[in-house]
């Protein structure tokens, strides 16, 4: 009996205690007296020494300066063991480190923190492993779902290209003629050139650009029969494809700054008129042509470079396209002239003494249109893709 009224103050945390007996300290709740035999525990105790009595633990009372306290419980089923602490913010945040020792040292760790301890206990590291990954994802599921949704969102951003919305080409007039207004219809209607299409899809696309009428309507099949000879698409049993040159000219006319320029609309047309139903072309007439002239200021035999003569005798050509092919590569890039007009095409002819069309002008206009090899915009050729890549073919034969 002397031995219960000798303790005075709490061996754990050195409250005071009440003259009468009592079980457990009010600051701690740390369990100062066995409850079976009322023999006095020793702090370190897990236990009664005298009738093995395992020592039961309790919610702390949160001391103070302690706020938005968090209670954490850890229950090992093969010894039944319970242990419970009370967190205050600042120390709960540490607790998946705390855990993390738990697992790697195969023991658990005294935590002091406002006057209380958690005591050392033997562990099971398989079930701490366990209760560790089941914490992990409690704290990072949802955060690791919004990560992958915002990536997700972030790739599709980055695989999608950003180009004009139909509508604004047609404000801008960017296409020069209906079909390169058929290739841009198509690259959009081919998700950019990935998938297949069909007419009905470049009539919503002309929908979409405010452009349908009964006139688009009529001319549809011609203006993409122009678009297929121009090696832009490719028709198939079940649809279009757009071919690489026609992607490559799809783009180029989206990237193009400035309205390119309009050609004068003809009242009637020629049924051999390639692109009819294009309100850009020219009628196949001779009222109105300009009269070609020969240019005398140009050297085509420069020292230090081949001369149009020896260029143009190391290719047999069948055709006027073919000659005009030549002809505009050899001065855009060996004499390096700029611009090229219908001039200077007359000239190489007339140089050669080649056979020239009556009306030269169409001719070329013509075989831009069907060959795509050139572009003869405002009257300036120009040579695509497409030409220099035939041209290349040509020397490897």
């Amino acid at each position: 009996m002397m031995e219960e009224n000798m303790i005075t103050q709490c061996p754990n945390c050195s409250k005071v205690l009440p003259p009468k007996k009592v079980y457990f300290c009010g600051g701690c709740m740390t369990q100062i007296r066995c409850k079976v035999c009322d023999d006095v525990l020793e702090v370190d105790d897990v236990g009664c020494t005298n009738c093995g009595t395992l020592r039961e633990t309790k919610n702390s009372t949160i001391s103070p300066g302690i706020v938005n306290a968090n209670t954490f419980r850890l229950h090992e089923t093969n010894s039944d063991r319970t242990i419970e602490a009370t967190f205050s913010d600042s120390v709960g945040k540490d607790l998946a480190g705390i855990l993390r020792d738990f697992s790697i040292n195969n023991r658990s760790k005294t935590i002091n923190a406002t006057g209380f301890n958690i005591q050392q206990i033997d562990s099971n590291k398989s079930m701490y492993e366990e209760n560790l990954k089941m914490i992990d994802a409690d704290f990072s599921e949802q955060e690791t779902a919004k990560i992958n949704v915002e990536k997700e969102v972030k790739t599709e951003e980055m695989q999608s290209p950003q180009y004009l919305s139909l509508l604004a080409i047609a404000m801008k007039k960017l296409p020069a003629s209906e079909t390169e207004w058929i290739v841009v219809y198509s690259f959009f209607a081919s998700n950019y050139g990935k998938d297949l299409f069909s007419k009905d899809d470049l009539l919503e696309k002309y929908k979409e650009s405010n452009r349908l009428d009964d006139s688009k309507k009529s001319y549809l099949s011609r203006n993409i029969t122009a678009a297929v000879k121009g090696g832009y698409l490719n028709p198939l049993a079940t649809g279009y494809s757009i071919l690489e040159d026609g992607v490559t000219k799809a783009k180029e006319i989206i990237s193009r700054t400035s309205s390119s320029p309009v050609k004068k609309t003809s009242a009637k047309k020629s049924s051999t008129e390639t692109g009819a139903g294009d309100e850009t072309s020219t009628k196949k007439s001779s009222r109105g042509k300009k009269t070609l002239k020969r240019l005398n200021n140009i050297d085509f035999e420069p020292e230090g470079k081949e001369s149009l003569k020896d260029y143009f005798s190391k290719y047999t050509t069948v055709s006027d396209s073919e000659r005009t092919l030549l002809f505009i590569n050899y001065m855009q890039n060996i004499l390096e002239i700029s611009p090229i007009t219908f001039d200077h095409i007359f000239t190489c002819y007339d140089l050669l003494n080649l056979r020239v069309s009556e009306n030269l002008q169409q001719t070329v206009r013509n075989s831009a249109n069907t060959k795509g090899w050139f572009e003869t915009t405002g009257g300036v050729m120009t040579l695509t893709i497409k030409g220099k890549n035939q041209i290349r073919d040509w020397n490897k034969n």
